[in-house]
């Protein structure tokens, strides 16, 4: 009774001290200006100085059953650049349609899909604004701490720029939704809802610190985002402008801090243009860079036989250069003698931690297939198997191959490797590009399996393919060729 007694002679001191009558209009004023202070939250001031860099996205289809009936997939995104880049998860572009995408209490713009990728679920849309966009800083997530107060913001259910707040409940937290496998995710109590995936995961100083993604379905406050590092390191390969575009710049840049050169590849257009390992990239035509994902998204805008001019920042001073971007020809197609439909499959006995170099092995047996599958081999450990034929292409441009395997893979067409998935892994994706012309192309495929889980499967896309696994009607097996 006591303890109950001493606090509600607190409370009541408390009530006296903040609501009894003004000793002034001084006092008056300064409590009033301490209240006004308070509702200054951290959310309140992200909201005000991000509200700006989020888009609301729709993406609109047609409904296949109900003729004249229209469906619409919300998301969010992230602006990165001022020129209209915005970064969004892959999973709500799964059904196709046409996006558009609208700012908060501002104009709506027609967005175009320019890259994704649907196992690590991101993915990049362009719009065209009438004046520079504000992007959003993308933050470290490495210094997260468990317990401190973050933001998300979102478009759930369509209803336009909506803002949570929560915790960092958990770090390095893996999930898997009805899209794919997420590793390493940021877990927070913050409402993550459909729709708000695609939004920034922010800190306290509106940093992006992850890109929220998916929530656990029948639980409470458990949403997961994708470690701002982690987008760091996969925005370069998930646009690859080189690959698909057809033209050689020759850099690779560090991926962590400003858009420092790590490596000019010998015989490069960089190399030729003089730029050098430890330039500090802030200018790539006419686009400010601050980072190597902000170094690639202005790749975007350049083709092959286009001028790259540069501004480099070498040992405290500026350099500028200008590098003429080699256009990749494409691989001109096989003469084939009486090509029949299928592949030649080859099986390998033995135990390998990488890919074998199977001219130095005989094959343990050697069979006709329809495609590239791993049929009566499914089931098994220790074995390899080597797919070879033609690849027939449509029409002349630029394909991008996919190569999933478990454990590892590659792919080449002719004597080019295209497709790189080799080493010990869970069943990944990896994604090459190569300008062919139409016709027949020869292709490998090379793939083992060590132990445990096993899965291949080979697809592609480009001129008047969609993508998806390579039909049989487009496999041959390999002929005499002139």
């Amino acid at each position: 009774m006591r303890a109950t007694w001493l606090i509600a002679v607190v409370l009541a001191a408390a009530v006296v001290a903040g609501c009894g009558a003004p000793s002034g209009a001084g006092d008056a004023a300064a409590r009033r200006a301490r209240l006004e202070a308070l509702r200054r939250t951290a959310a309140a001031e992200v909201y005000e100085n991000c509200k700006d860099s989020v888009v609301n996205i729709g993406i609109r289809r047609s409904d296949a059953s109900k003729p004249g009936v229209n469906l619409i997939e919300y998301g969010s995104g992230v602006v990165l650049t001022e020129t209209g880049y915005v970064l969004t998860n892959a999973h709500a572009f799964r059904h196709g349609g046409a996006c558009a995408a609208g700012f908060h209490k501002g104009k709506e713009y027609p967005a175009r899909l320019v890259a994704q990728d649907e196992q690590r679920d991101l993915a990049i849309v362009k719009i065209s604004p009438e004046r520079p966009l504000k992007p959003l800083k993308l933050g470290r997530s490495a210094d997260l701490v468990v317990g401190e107060q973050i933001i998300t913001m979102g478009n759930p259910f369509g209803m336009g720029l909506t803002v949570t707040y929560g915790i960092v409940a958990a770090l390095g937290r893996s999930t898997k939704s009805e899209y794919t496998f997420y590793p390493e995710m940021i877990q927070t109590s913050a409402s993550i809802n459909p729709g708000s995936s695609g939004g920034p995961l922010l800190n306290v100083f509106g940093e992006c610190v992850g890109l929220n993604s998916t929530e656990r379905m029948g639980a409470n406050d458990i949403g997961f985002a994708i470690p701002a590092d982690r987008l760091r390191e996969a925005l370069p390969d998930v646009l690859a402008p080189e690959g698909r575009f057809g033209f050689v710049l020759g850099l690779t840049l560090e991926t962590d801090g400003p858009a420092r050169v790590k490596e000019v590849a010998k015989g490069s257009p960089a190399e030729a243009a003089g730029v050098r390992p430890g330039d500090i990239i802030f200018r790539a035509g006419k686009a400010t860079v601050g980072s190597a994902a902000e170094f690639y998204l202005a790749l975007m805008e350049f083709r092959g036989g286009q001028t790259l001019p540069l501004a480099l920042l070498r040992g405290g001073r500026g350099v500028d250069v200008a590098a003429a971007l080699a256009k990749i020809e494409p691989r001109a197609p096989d003469t084939v003698v009486a090509p029949a439909p299928g592949l030649m499959g080859e099986l390998y006995e033995g135990q390998w931690e990488a890919v074998p170099d199977f001219s130095t092995l005989k094959p343990a047996a050697t069979t006709k297939v329809e495609t590239f599958d791993l049929g009566k081999y499914k089931g098994r450990d220790f074995f390899a198997l080597r797919f070879t034929g033609y690849v027939e292409v449509p029409a002349d441009g630029i394909y991008a191959f996919y190569l999933t395997s478990d454990d590892g893979s590659r792919l080449s067409i002719g004597d080019r490797l295209v497709v790189d998935n080799d080493g010990l892994h869970p069943a990944v994706t990896k994604r090459g590009f190569i300008p062919l012309k139409a016709g027949k192309h020869a292709i490998t495929v090379a793939y083992f399996e060590r132990s445990g889980d096993e899965a291949l499967g080979v697809s592609w896309e480009g001129p008047g393919v969609k993508k998806g696994p390579i039909p049989a009607t487009a496999l041959f097996a390999r002929g005499a060729a002139k």
